[in-house]
């Protein structure tokens, strides 16, 4: 992933952190199977973070399309596990078809 990002053209920004976070920064980039730089680390550290917050926003953009009518095995806690386990049971019978089990 940082590989990509270091590629492109990029700006030098400065940045404040506790001296404590440095140094374990530090450390783990010195025993690291893969060692490289602070600013590498924080820019994997940083995409992947925003990599995470744009899927959060689409997830909870997706909040409601879909109905207790359209789906009552999300009803709630009680009918998610009936709703599983009966998909497993399923599954299960499958493979034991399929294995001759």
């Amino acid at each position: 992933m940082g590989v990509r990002y270091m590629a492109e053209n990029t700006k030098m920004i400065h940045i404040r952190m506790p001296v404590s976070l440095v140094k374990e920064l530090d450390d783990l980039i010195k025993k690291s199977s893969r060692p490289g730089s602070r600013s590498r680390f924080i820019v994997e550290a940083v995409a992947s973070r925003l990599k995470k917050e744009h899927y959060l926003k689409a997830v909870k953009g997706l909040a409601g399309m879909l109905t207790e009518e359209e789906v009552p095995h999300w009803k709630d806690d009680e009918a998610i596990n009936k709703w599983l386990a009966d998909n497993r049971k399923v599954d299960r019978k499958a493979l034991e078809d399929k294995w001759q089990m």
